[in-house]
């Protein structure tokens, strides 16, 4: 039996050796194989390589690169000679990348491009450790940047030249090496920025890894040689742990990215099995079905709504009859009986559900092929409107949980008995309890934050003790999320308890469920609320350009200028009212949640500046990127106009001022 990730790839090339372990697009975008057998032996001669220029066990690298096959092989390659990869994508900053290396002691850094190592060139004086750098593209370099810096650049396919001719002189060296390395060893130090940006690493171990793999795998319907579209970032632990499910599993890794048009494409190339993405993808795949069926005409359009609306009633109907809702209290046997009403207006509905399974549902399930079997959403919250549409076109969706701390699967929904809505129980490696503000455990229904123990916490926080000390109290992880608990165990997430927002009032409020529904008006892109402090809430909206275009349009409006538009009081009416049918008690939302102001922001998120990696927002960034909206949003009329006046003055008293030295003052 393995006790590391590499061992694990190693037994498996023994058992499956001719089956796929890896699919990627080569130039002319056709997708190429390579064997779970070839795999390994490449893996080898990557850490050969790595052992001629003088790695040892224990060393951390540098691992600077995004999706493509050769990811794995060199993190693989790393792990198995007992080293430790610290990853980050190639759009890390400059920052980012001097603190992340030089903190965690690098001397080999793998860079995916030249695009990377103009990054390290720039920060390289702050790096005084490093001395080998690896490209697996050198398209571009130049070398000479480092000239006088005493550091090695090497090629990715050099490295594996020496490898295979350290291998040749030292036979079975790295493969007892490699056979050597234990559970507890350090797989990776995965850098994540908590609420102040400043990154902390967090240090994983192989059993944190492997612990997963056998509850994971229990929970998806897949077998020996099926094909996974993967294009969640690489380096990040949530794609990670679900491709050594898919490893484990003995499945096949076709890679692709997070963009909507080439996912459609590598979708009907590859027909896959399995799919693990963020909320904001899903999302993304269900806006272009929507398209694809709203640009036919009205009448369609209005007839897949009422296929879907009935679907989904069907299954919340059908989830209540099997108690698959969620309960909160065991449910009195009466009601088991009662219950059994509803399946009266599920025949009523039915022939309806069958329209929709004719004429809609069934292309678009074929979206994702002909063979998929199930997606994973995770990274992030689902927004109930994709939980239920998915669900009830007949897609088995299913949605996960978990943190980098936690390596990071704490919780997955079952696709067999699903509870929509929530997160699943917790795994069986590990266990949770929720706990509110005195300390005590919660009854079911009761918010709380969730705290998690078991084989899958981190080891700590690499070289921060007195991080590690507050974040894990006798083996429990403060996961830092609120919850609550239903009565069969299943977890519903409610927000962060770092993002909850205290009103004047003194009222509490958690963000992320107005949020989602505020992201099912087809006039809302994206909705950010606020209001810390204040009289009423407030959100930062990315409007949705092509409806609110189309809206303005047939209520005789020119939209040539569109930021025009937005500034109308037919589109600001628009939007309020949006707000008045999304936030309202009967969707279970109280009085004081309701939005009282908004701003339209004038661009979209963007990964690395207000979206983390696996794009969730990340609040502080937004709240300070957008503190002048904010401000202006809160102020009263007078005192907006005059810091507009205030700002429109400053504008023109620099476009005065005489320019010098080709810049003008800020």
């Amino acid at each position: 039996m393995y006790s590391t990730l590499p061992q694990m790839i190693y037994e498996k090339a023994q058992n499956v050796s001719g089956n796929y372990i890896q699919f990627e697009k080569d130039k002319a975008g056709v997708f190429q194989p390579i064997t779970y057998s070839e795999f390994a032996e490449v893996m080898l001669d990557f850490s050969a390589g790595l052992l001629s220029s003088g790695t040892v066990p224990g060393e951390h690298i540098g691992l600077i690169s995004d999706n493509r096959k050769e990811w794995l092989v060199c993190s693989m390659g790393i792990m198995a000679i007992g080293a430790s990869d610290i990853p980050r994508g190639s759009e890390a900053t400059v920052k980012d990348l001097s603190y992340i290396l030089s903190f965690a002691e690098c001397k080999t850094a793998v860079l995916e491009s030249n695009y990377s190592y103009k990054k390290i060139v720039e920060c390289i004086d702050s790096l005084p450790l490093l001395k080998n750098i690896i490209l697996i593209d050198q398209n571009g370099v130049d070398e000479s940047l480092l000239a006088g810096k005493n550091i090695t650049v090497s090629s990715y396919s050099d490295v594996l030249v020496r490898g295979k001719e350290y291998r040749s002189e030292n036979p079975g060296k790295v493969e007892n090496l490699m056979l050597s390395g234990t559970e507890s060893d350090t797989a990776t130090i995965i850098f994540t920025s908590g609420t102040t940006g400043t990154p902390k690493g967090v240090e994983l171990t192989h059993k944190n890894f492997i612990c997963q793999l056998k509850d994971i795998g229990a929970l998806l319907p897949l077998k020996t040689g099926d094909k996974a579209l993967c294009v969640l970032p690489v380096w990040h632990v949530y794609e990670r742990e679900i491709e050594y499910c898919l490893l484990y599993l003995e499945c096949a890794l076709c890679y692709s990215k997070p963009v909507g048009s080439i996912i459609m494409s590598d979708l009907k190339k590859i027909q896959p099995n399995f799919m693990a993405c963020v909320p904001r993808v899903w999302d993304a795949i269900y806006k272009a079905i929507q398209k694809q069926v709203g640009a036919s005409s009205t009448g369609r359009w209005v007839l897949f709504k009422t296929c879907v609306g009935a679907a989904s009633t069907i299954l919340r109907m059908y989830n209540i009859i099997h108690g698959r809702n969620q309960q909160f209290k065991p449910p009195l046997f009466i009601f088991k009986i009662v219950n059994k009403v509803l399946y009266f207006p599920i025949l009523f509905l039915l022939p309806m559900k069958a329209l929709g399974e004719i004429v809609f549902f069934k292309k678009a399930r074929s979206v994702f092929g002909n063979n998929f079997k199930i997606g994973i959403s995770g990274g992030g919250g689902l927004a109930p409107k994709l939980d239920k549409f998915y669900n009830s076109i007949g897609m088995r969706l299913v949605e996960g949980y978990g943190l980098t701390e936690t390596a990071p699967i704490c919780s997955l929904r079952s696709y067999k008995r699903p509870v929509l809505g929530t997160i699943g129980k917790i795994m069986p490696y590990c266990e949770g309890r929720v706990v509110n503000r005195n300390g005590q455990e919660c009854k079911p229904g009761q918010t709380g934050v969730l705290y998690i123990r078991g084989e899958n916490v981190m080891k700590g926080y690499y070289k921060q003790p007195e991080l590690t000390a507050e974040a894990v109290v006798e083996g429990w992880f403060n996961t830092g999320d609120l919850v609550i608990r239903t009565c069969k165990g299943d977890i519903i997430v409610k927000g962060r308890q770092k993002d909850t927002i205290v009103l004047r009032s003194g009222e509490n409020v958690e963000p992320f469920p107005i949020e989602c529904k505020l992201a099912e008006s087809p006039y809302i892109a994206q909705a950010v609320v606020v209001g810390q402090d204040k009289n009423c809430l407030g959100a930062l909206i990315i409007p949705a350009k092509d409806n609110i275009k189309a809206y303005a349009e047939q209520n005789g409006m020119d939209t040539s200028n569109f930021p025009a538009v937005l500034k109308s009081d037919l589109i600001h009416n628009l939007i309020f009212k949006e707000f008045e049918r999304l936030i309202t008690q009967k969707n279970g939302f109280k009085p004081f949640e309701k939005i009282g102001k908004f701003v339209f922001l004038d661009k979209q998120f963007e990964v690395g500046v207000e979206l983390s990696a696996k794009q969730d927002i990340i609040r502080y960034k937004i709240n300070e990127l957008y503190k002048w909206q904010i401000m202006m949003m809160f102020s009263d009329s007078s005192m907006a106009q005059n810091l507009q006046n205030l700002g429109n003055m400053k504008d023109t008293i620099i476009s005065k001022i005489p320019v010098k030295g080709g810049k003008k003052p800020q």
